[in-house]
C-alpha cells in the first residue's frame, strides 16, 4: 500500500479497521536512504543529513556501521530510518479518531519503537517522538508489533502499560518455519482455541500463537481500562 504526500513523495503508512479494532501501520523508512532518489528526494536529503550528523561512519563511506556509537546512538545507521513530521501528524489524528470511536489500536511497524524491546541498533531513528504519541493514547493503544531485530524481544512500557513485541525472524531460524499469528479477543467471549475442558470466559486480550522459534504469549488490555478510569 502506498500513498503520495503533498510534496509528491510516496509513503507506506496507513490504517484499517476490523470490527472494534484499528490496525495502524507505520512507515519506519519514511525518512531513509533506501528506496529514495538521492538526486530529487527531500526525504533522502533529510536522511543523509541525519546520518552525517549522528554517525561518523557515514562520511567514511560505511553508513551501515554502528562502529564508535554507543547505546541508543547505535540506531543511526542506514539500514534504519525515521518517521517524518507529516506521518507523526497523521498518527496523532488517527489515534484521536480511534479514541472518539471507542476503538482499540494495534500498531504495526518493521522497526521496533521501544528501546527496551530489542537491540537498539534496530530502532526507528526518532523512536522517542513516536513513543511519546503512543503514550498519550494509552487508553486505546493495546500493543505494538514489529520485526527487524531478528532475535525478537518484548517489553511492557512502564509509563503507559502498552505491550511492545518484536517477533522473531524466520531468516535466522531455518530450517524451522518461524512465524506468528495473533488472535484478537475484544470482549469476554470464550477463547475457542482453548481445550474444551478449560474453556471459560476471560478478559479482552491478544493471543500471539508462535510457531517454530517464535515464542507464544498473551497480552492483556488492562492498561487501557486503567487509563480511562484515571481520566474520568
Amino acid at each position: 500500500f502506498r500513498e503520495e504526500e503533498p510534496h509528491g513523495e510516496w509513503v507506506g503508512y496507513y490504517d484499517f479497521c476490523h470490527q472494534s479494532t484499528r490496525f495502524v501501520v507505520l512507515d519506519g523508512y519514511d525518512i531513509a536512504l533506501m528506496q529514495r532518489c538521492p538526486d530529487t528526494s527531500l526525504k533522502h536529503k533529510q536522511a543523509r543529513e541525519i546520518l552525517q550528523t549522528q554517525n561518523p561512519n557515514m562520511n567514511e563511506g560505511n553508513p551501515n556501521s554502528p562502529k564508535g556509537l554507543e547505546d541508543l546512538e547505535r540506531r543511526f545507521v542506514a539500514f534504519n530510518g525515521g518517521v517524518g513530521q507529516e506521518q507523526l501528524k497523521w498518527l496523532r489524528n488517527t489515534l484521536q479518531d480511534a479514541r472518539e470511536l471507542g476503538q482499540h489500536v494495534i500498531v504495526l511497524s518493521h522497526n521496533p519503537i521501544h528501546p527496551e524491546s530489542s537491540n537498539p541498533v534496530c530502532l526507528i531513528w526518532n523512536f522517542q517522538e513516536v513513543l511519546d504519541i503512543l503514550r498519550l493514547y494509552k487508553d486505546v493503544v493495546v500493543a505494538s508489533f514489529s520485526g527487524h531485530a531478528h532475535k525478537g524481544g518484548y517489553c511492557r512500557d512502564e509509563e503507559s502499560g502498552i505491550h511492545f513485541r518484536v517477533v522473531e525472524a524466520a531468516l535466522e531460524n531455518r530450517p524451522e518455519k518461524t512465524y506468528a499469528m495473533v488472535d484478537v479477543y475484544t470482549d469476554s467471549r470464550t477463547n475457542k482455541s482453548d481445550d474444551d475442558s478449560k474453556r471459560s470466559a476471560s478478559s479482552p486480550r491478544l493471543v500471539l500463537r508462535g510457531f517454530g522459534n517464535c515464542v507464544s504469549a498473551v497480552y492483556d488490555f488492562e492498561h487501557t481500562k486503567t487509563a480511562v478510569l484515571n481520566e474520568s
